[in-house]
């Protein structure tokens, strides 16, 4: 068997093995989905980003990928051919066209899907890692991720599966969902600064006996594996969905900065539930978003007018700590907020407020910036907490900025 870069006078026996597999592709049901495919097809070959492996006159399997995209988009190998190692030739070629420097990403069945074993396994044996919970075309699948050598998010990932199949191993007759929001599902993921948001949402109400595990689980795996630094990172909320619709008591499991509990209630802001609706990414379960109500700029208002408050209540003076600076980025994405009714990363609204020279003292609000993208360069730099214990004046500066703000819209009080 050789493997060729796709030509038009392939295209007959390229759609004739595509027709063999259409089950396994959702999106080729019908005849006219196959001639959009076939018309797919050849633009991909006209940018020599089709190839296919041939047995004398028979295609055996074929691939498109995306210069562009950095991905894979498509992998079928015909009945007779499988585990000859088609895939394996297949997979060898395109990733030597694409950018290992960078995410290379390829969408395939979920690990409960009857289709999913074969196609994951080839990925997990080139080093992808699975990612989010998609759909394409109506259809359930996941994106599976090969990382950069030494990326941080790699470890990050990994260390979000694992804990991922341990909530859902002691949840697992109560019908889990779980997704990320914040900082990591918004690309804006600092190690050593940022944490790792997740809401867990669950059919049935979490025992008593799940709750004490759930809330110890953070140490638990800790224990486990002492030098990953990304367990301590994770904060959020686990209780049923129904409670966390109507805002009602529950049993609850906590986890925060300061601690874990087990309570009745969990609080979810404004600025959370946008994030959730806008940007989270879907770690297991169904898809329950489209039950979810956008929240009113009334509410975003009086979210960001809680946090402006909070900031003069507790910036009178600033401590040795990254959050000093965390202070600056929190404002400029309240000023955003009001701005466009939106929640950015805060390190994009600290950009824009520079570009838009909103901020009175840029120059701390660029270190602010410095230090929140490399925040490891700098936890052992004494000057650098020497510099967040003089931060309290800028910061009531730019919180000035912010009242100016609160003050220009009607719901001000």
């Amino acid at each position: 068997m050789q493997l060729f870069y796709g030509v038009p006078e392939d295209i007959e026996k390229w759609m004739s093995l595509i027709t063999q597999v259409r089950w396994n592709f959702p999106g080729l049901e019908t005849q006219e989905k196959l001639n959009e495919h076939r018309d797919t097809v050849l633009k991909f070959m006209g940018k020599r980003q089709a190839i296919c492996v041939k047995e004398e006159n028979e295609i055996a399997g074929v691939m498109l990928f995306s210069r562009g995209h950095n991905m894979i988009c498509c992998l079928a190998v015909a009945p007779a051919y499988r585990r000859r190692g088609v895939a394996t030739m297949l997979m060898d070629e395109a990733l030597t066209n694409l950018d290992r420097t960078k995410e290379i990403s390829v969408s395939t069945f979920r690990a409960d899907d009857e289709k999913g074993p074969a196609p994951r396994a080839l990925y997990e044996k080139y080093g992808f890692v699975a990612d989010e919970l998609i759909e394409e075309f109506d259809y359930p699948n996941q994106k599976f991720v090969l990382h950069p050598i030494g990326a941080e998010r790699k470890a990050r990932q990994l260390a979000i599966n694992r804990m991922v199949r341990e909530i859902t191993h002691i949840l697992a007759d109560c019908g889990p969902i779980i997704y990320m929001y914040g900082t990591s599902a918004l690309d804006d993921f600092r190690l050593g600064w940022s944490d790792i948001d997740i809401l867990v949402l669950t059919e049935k109400q979490i025992s008593e006996s799940q709750a004490n595990l759930l809330v110890d689980l953070r140490q638990t795996i800790l224990a486990k594996e002492p030098d990953n630094p990304y367990y301590r990172s994770f904060e959020g909320g686990m209780l049923t969905l129904s409670a966390f619709l109507t805002n009602t008591t529950d049993r609850v499991v906590y986890w925060g900065t300061s601690g874990e509990r087990i309570t009745d209630r969990y609080l979810f802001d404004s600025f959370g539930m946008e994030e959730l609706i806008e940007s989270s990414v879907l770690l297991y379960g169904k898809d329950i978003r489209k039950e979810l109500k956008f929240p009113t700029f009334h509410e975003l208002y009086a979210d960001v007018k809680r946090h402006y408050e909070t900031i003069r209540k507790y910036a009178q003076s600033t401590g040795r700590s990254f959050y000093s600076f965390d202070w600056m980025l929190d404002i400029a994405r309240c000023i955003y907020t009001l701005h466009t009714g939106k929640i950015i990363a805060k390190t994009d609204a600290a950009e824009w407020a520079l570009e838009n020279n909103l901020c009175p003292d840029p120059d701390v609000l660029r270190f602010a910036l410095k230090v929140h993208r490399s925040p490891l360069e700098y936890k052992d730099d004494k000057q650098t907490f020497d510099y967040a214990e003089t931060l309290a004046e800028p910061i009531h500066r730019f919180a000035d900025v912010l009242d100016k703000e609160l003050k220009k819209n009607y719901y001000y009080e």
